[in-house]
């Protein structure tokens, strides 16, 4: 009867010892993740600023077309940084993200505004160099050397919120379609 209880008396402890030790680890990566979910909301937005201020001739070299003069509405969801362990925008280098963008002359309606998505590299150097896969032919290619492997599900996925476009098509309703 003893063996009986010493033996139950080990995998009690061996239980309890398992429960503590996940117990522990959901400790630490409840913060965790929510730190990089911080961090990736923040490089989003740098990304939308990035898009936003570029220039006509910067648009046109990352394959958007925006005249002189156009609006530019974008979004963006960032999916992966360089370095992958980085922990504050200032560690990182390049920002792996899915953006939409559109443009247009104020008072044109959202039906006519041009509008470009996918997959975006956006090194945060000074100034920002934004690149993206060319259409059409080998755009699969272009992504999957423009984004690293780790990340070529998120890339090809699109936007883990299916609100964020939404978001755009508001903001440019609100601003360009109604100036």
């Amino acid at each position: 009867m003893l063996t009986l209880l010493r033996r139950n008396l080990f995998w009690l402890r061996f239980e309890v010892a398992l429960a503590i030790g996940a117990l522990v680890a959901t400790a630490v990566a409840a913060p965790l993740a929510k730190e990089q979910d911080d961090l990736l909301t923040a490089l989003s937005a740098r990304v939308v600023a990035v898009l936003e201020q570029s220039s006509p001739a910067q648009h046109h070299d990352h394959g958007h077309e925006v005249a002189e003069g156009d609006k530019v509405m974008c979004a963006a969801e960032a999916f992966g940084t360089e370095p992958p362990t980085a922990r504050r925008v200032a560690e990182v280098q390049v920002v792996y993200a899915t953006y939409f963008c559109a443009s247009a002359k104020p008072g044109t309606p959202w039906d006519f505004a041009s509008r470009i998505s996918g997959p975006v590299a956006v090194t945060l150097a000074n100034p920002p160099v934004v690149r993206t896969a060319q259409a059409g032919l080998g755009y699969r290619d272009g992504v999957k050397a423009l984004i690293p492997a780790r990340h070529h599900e998120q890339a090809f996925a699109g936007f883990a919120d299916h609100t964020v476009p939404l978001q755009v098509r508001r903001r440019y309703e609100a601003a360009i379609s109604r100036s």
